[in-house]
C-alpha cells in the first residue's frame, strides 16, 4: 500500500497565499515560484482545459519527448491510481554531463492531483504534489487552468548545496514551461 496521502489538498490553501503581484504574473504567463532551499511551490496558467492539462501531466511514458532534461521515462508498475514510473535525466552542470535515474510513485486523485514522492534516486528524499484547477475568471480567456506544484527535495552535496537548490529550481522552472507548452500544443492539435 502506497504511503502517499490519499487527501486532495484544497485550492484555497494555496490560492489565498497569492499576492496581487502574484496573480498579474499569472496573467502575464510568468511561473509563479515561492520557496527555496529544497521546498517549492510553482503556479502557472496556461489556456487549456484541465482535461487536457491533465492527459499530458499523466502522460508518464512520452516525458521524454517534451521534457527538457528527461531522455528516458517508462511505466514499470501500475495499479489503479498509482502508478510507479522510471526517468533518466541528463543535464550539464558546469563542464560536465550528469545523468541520474529516479524511480517515484505517483498517486492520482480525482483527476485533479498527482501526489508523488521519490522511491529510488541519488536524492536523500523528494515528494509533493501536482495540481490542476480552475483558473478565476479574472486571468482572462477561457478555457484556463493553473497548474501548481509543491515540491521538497534534499540531496546530500557536501558544500555544493546551495549550487544544488539554483540548479533544482532551475529544473523545476523549465519542467512547468515545459507541461505547459506540450499542453498547448496538444489542445492546439486537436482543434484543427
Amino acid at each position: 500500500m502506497s504511503r502517499l496521502s490519499r487527501q486532495v489538498q484544497p485550492a484555497e490553501a494555496y490560492l489565498a497565499k497569492l499576492t496581487d503581484a502574484d496573480w498579474a504574473a499569472l496573467a502575464k504567463r510568468d511561473v509563479v515560484v515561492k520557496g527555496g532551499q529544497g521546498q517549492y511551490g510553482l503556479m502557472l496558467a496556461t489556456r487549456v482545459s484541465q482535461a487536457e492539462a491533465w492527459a499530458v501531466l499523466t502522460d508518464y511514458s512520452s516525458f521524454e519527448t517534451f521534457l527538457p532534461t528527461v531522455v528516458k521515462s517508462r511505466v514499470v508498475e501500475a495499479e489503479g491510481d498509482r502508478t510507479i514510473v522510471e526517468q533518466i535525466d541528463r543535464r550539464r552542470i558546469l563542464l560536465t554531463t550528469m545523468e541520474s535515474k529516479v524511480l517515484t510513485e505517483n498517486l492520482e486523485l480525482d483527476r485533479q492531483q498527482i501526489s508523488f514522492r521519490l522511491l529510488e534516486g541519488n536524492l536523500e528524499y523528494m515528494y509533493g504534489h501536482w495540481r490542476i484547477d480552475a483558473a478565476p475568471a479574472s486571468l482572462g480567456r477561457e478555457p484556463l487552468c493553473l497548474l501548481s506544484q509543491q515540491v521538497r527535495a534534499e540531496a546530500d552535496v557536501g558544500p555544493f548545496k546551495s549550487l544544488f537548490y539554483n540548479l533544482f529550481e532551475a529544473s523545476l522552472i523549465d519542467t512547468i514551461k515545459a507541461l505547459r507548452t506540450e499542453m498547448e500544443r496538444r489542445a492546439a492539435s486537436s482543434n484543427l
